[in-house]
């Protein structure tokens, strides 16, 4: 495998990982270089970044990163081994791994385009996708269903959580007013006008 130097992936359209995004695949070019493809609802984008660096620069983008999206699902669902990422909680957009994220074979899932898992011979699984395509991966069909509810918890609790601060936000029924006064450190607290 060749490595790049010096190499930043610069964000754009062609490279946003959004809710027509199907699945990304590793993909090495004729240097051996890792790149990317991009599966959309319709069609696909070659990218010139490993899965993990493009995954990395859409969450970046969104004002987190791979590592930050990792801590957290590990914070929310327990320290698991595969765990599902979130890319963007608003949008629903849950990125699932077919292995360990620090492989450079890992496939990304997207959870709301998985619809069927079939087992096949030879401990493989046949991924049924929203549009219409399938994907062969190895690993058995139970632990691509075990990393999907996984991802389905994950989800759940977030607009769990979501709904929870939501509801919790108070009202204020008296007005205040914040002031400083001058030579002082804190600000006091006055009763509204």
């Amino acid at each position: 495998m060749t490595k790049r130097k010096n190499f930043k992936l610069e964000m754009n359209m062609e490279k946003e990982i959004g809710q027509d995004t199907v699945l990304i695949l590793p993909d090495y070019d004729e240097t051996g270089c890792l790149n990317s493809v991009i599966y959309h609802t319709g069609g696909k984008i070659h990218i010139d970044s490993k899965p993990f660096d493009l995954i990395d620069t859409n969450l970046r983008f969104r004002g987190s990163s791979m590592r930050g999206a990792v801590e957290g699902s590990a914070a929310i669902l327990g320290k698991l081994n595969k765990n599902p990422i979130i890319i963007d909680r608003d949008k629903g957009i849950i990125l699932l791994p077919s292995q360990s994220a620090l492989l450079d074979g890992c496939v990304w899932l997207s959870l709301q385009h998985i619809m069927e898992c079939y087992s096949l011979e030879g401990n493989r699984t046949k991924v049924a996708l929203s549009n219409g395509c399938s994907i062969i991966l190895d690993g058995s069909k139970k632990s691509i269903q075990r990393r999907m509810e996984k991802a389905y918890e994950l989800q759940f609790k977030m607009e769990a959580q979501k709904r929870i601060f939501e509801n919790g936000k108070r009202v204020m029924e008296n007005a205040y007013h914040l002031e400083k006064q001058a030579g002082g450190v804190n600000y006091e607290h006055l009763a509204g006008e």
